[in-house]
């Protein structure tokens, strides 16, 4: 069996215990660019590929910054519940949901299992950009929301290992959906390397934004409770200047790179 959690030569691991809010844990402490593009090539070059497919998306919501009223350190891609639709046409990982990569890079850390609050996840982090300093990783956490089936069952739907070089759009691994979970979902946004930062994934173009918060439904608010306090469009909403990529600077409706922190 694989070990629970490998990262990329020269990195310094990571905590096991995740962050509270979700996720998995904070720094992956990479340090070589490795050749990487600046995180601002993204304004040029916005990616237009989302982690999953849309049309399997029941809800969702941005990265919820510390300025929110219900912050959340990423945004989520909500699957739904129930899922006697899966797997589709056997057991095999490949008859569940693709998870894709979002962006050409390097894989430089990958969980193959991580308890939290009961239940087991996995997760990938892909290096795809450098801020000049770090590396800049999106970070996949991807959250069953039930107990890992059996040991090393989780690691046979992850379809890279730690040094794996990615093009956008190459499938990285799979969503395990089991039957009567709910609230199953991928926490996803972008994770400083070398500080462990929780950062707004501000890289999709303005139309692959208005497509994921098309999918948003009941869960697209500002809110502790109730349907309060809509969120407009964005990936990133109320965020301090330390979750900004882009820019030094606080922002309230991040929404695309091209739009510079407006």
């Amino acid at each position: 069996m694989a070990p629970p959690e490998t990262t990329i030569p020269g990195q310094t691991p990571t905590s096991e215990v995740a962050d509270s809010s979700g996720g998995t844990p904070g720094a992956t402490g990479t340090t070589n660019p490795s050749g990487l593009p600046s995180i601002n090539t993204f304004r040029e070059s916005p990616s237009n590929r989302l982690p999953v497919d849309t049309v399997l998306i029941r809800s969702g919501f941005p990265f919820k910054g510390k300025n929110a009223v219900s912050p959340h350190p990423g945004a989520h891609i909500v699957f739904g519940t129930g899922f006697e639709e899966w797997p589709q046409g056997g057991t095999a990982p490949t008859n569940y949901p693709p998870i894709y990569a979002v962006a050409d890079g390097i894989v430089s850390r990958v969980t193959n299992t991580l308890a939290v609050d009961g239940n087991d996840r996995y997760g990938i982090h892909l290096s795809i950009a450098t801020d000049g300093t770090s590396v800049i990783d999106f970070e996949y956490s991807i959250e069953p929301m039930v107990k890992e089936p059996s040991p090393g069952f989780y690691s046979t739907f992850i379809t890279v290992s730690v040094g794996t070089r990615v093009i956008k759009g190459d499938v990285i691994g799979y969503m395990f959906l089991p039957q009567g979970s709910e609230g199953a979902h991928i926490h996803f946004g972008l994770v400083n390397g070398a500080t462990g930062a929780f950062m707004a994934p501000a890289i999709f173009s303005k139309e692959t934004v208005a497509e994921f918060y098309g999918t948003w439904r009941n869960l697209g608010f500002d809110s502790d409770s109730g349907l309060k306090n809509p969120i407009p469009p964005c990936v990133g909403w109320k965020i301090t200047a330390e979750e900004n990529p882009l820019e030094n600077r606080a922002v309230d409706c991040l929404t695309f790179p091209a739009a510079s922190g407006a």
